[in-house]
């Protein structure tokens, strides 16, 4: 596996030095850069290579959080309303765990597994799951945000709209009966 840039992030943007905790990387920041196989055929998939072909949303989680539960139908919403879009879940999970939680969540989109060290959710100084980044053609994060939120789907859906200079899509539409909110 590559990965590039640092990491673990031991600064704020305001300078301070946060806590012993991992805190995500920030939009501006440069994606590290990663190789991994998928949980279907255990096939690579390479971030600069998806990157060529347009922007990647990334979704690193663990199959028994109630949040990424919540948000992975909303990411699959988000691969079947933008095809341009490169769609990829990361697990904290083995293979058998991962088509698992794909099934049940109803996703179709890839599923990696994160190495047994986390490498990639290491890099991205992930501090709960679900955290989703968006990362643009450049390779630089966009957006990114932790748990699960409706207002920040929302949010997503127009920042990825706007790279594709297209009208955002109300992936939302129809979901009363999920939670406003749920911890990541």
């Amino acid at each position: 596996m590559e990965l590039k840039g640092r990491m673990f992030n031991t600064k704020r943007g305001d300078g301070e030095t946060k806590g012993a905790g991992p805190m995500p990387l920030e939009p501006g920041a440069p994606a590290p850069l990663f190789t991994l196989s998928d949980a279907e055929a255990g096939s690579p998939h390479n971030l600069a290579e998806a990157l060529q072909r347009g922007p990647v949303l990334l979704g690193i989680y663990k199959s028994s959080c109630e949040a990424s539960k919540t948000a992975f139908p909303f990411l699959e919403k988000f691969d079947q309303a933008y095809p341009e879009l490169t769609v990829w879940g990361i697990a904290q999970d083995s293979p058998n765990v991962t088509r698992s939680f794909a099934r049940r969540t109803g996703v179709t989109f890839s599923m990696l597994i994160d190495d047994d060290d986390y490498a990639v959710s290491r890099a991205y100084d992930i501090a709960a799951t679900p955290t989703l980044f968006l990362i643009d053609r450049s390779g630089t994060i966009v957006w990114q945000r932790m748990g699960f939120q409706k207002s920040s789907i929302i949010e997503l859906s127009a920042r990825i709209a706007e790279l594709f200079g297209a009208v955002p899509v109300d992936v939302l539409a129809g979901t009363d009966n999920v939670p406003v909110w749920v911890p990541g």
